[in-house]
């Protein structure tokens, strides 16, 4: 009995996180999401990525400060003038609008 039962909690929390986690995305946080994306934009056109974010150590944070502010404000447009999408998609509460941001910047 115990078996069962300890066997049915664990496929329960691989479920539960399944749900949580869609789409096979993991619990990254949107700053390493964002270093992702930046790397690999350096990594496509290094000349337009030094044009725009400068050639150094602050290259990347300047890069990731960007494409967080840009996310942000799209979530915020889209909460505005897209309520109803928007709490049908990320729900509500500020845990909705860092969904939100994580998806933008995915």
């Amino acid at each position: 009995m115990k078996k069962i039962l300890a066997t049915t909690t664990i496929v329960a929390a691989v479920v539960t996180g399944a749900v949580l986690l869609p789409n096979g995305a993991s619990a990254a946080s949107v700053s390493d999401l964002a270093k992702s994306e930046c790397r690999e934009e350096r990594r496509d056109d290094r000349a337009e990525f030094v044009r725009d974010f400068g050639n150094g150590p602050g290259a990347i944070q300047r890069c990731i400060t960007r494409e967080i502010r840009r996310a942000r404000a799209d979530c915020r447009f889209e909460k505005r003038f897209e309520a109803a999408e928007f709490r049908a998609e990320y729900g509500t509460g500020q845990r909705a609008m860092n969904r939100c941001v994580r998806d933008e910047i995915r």
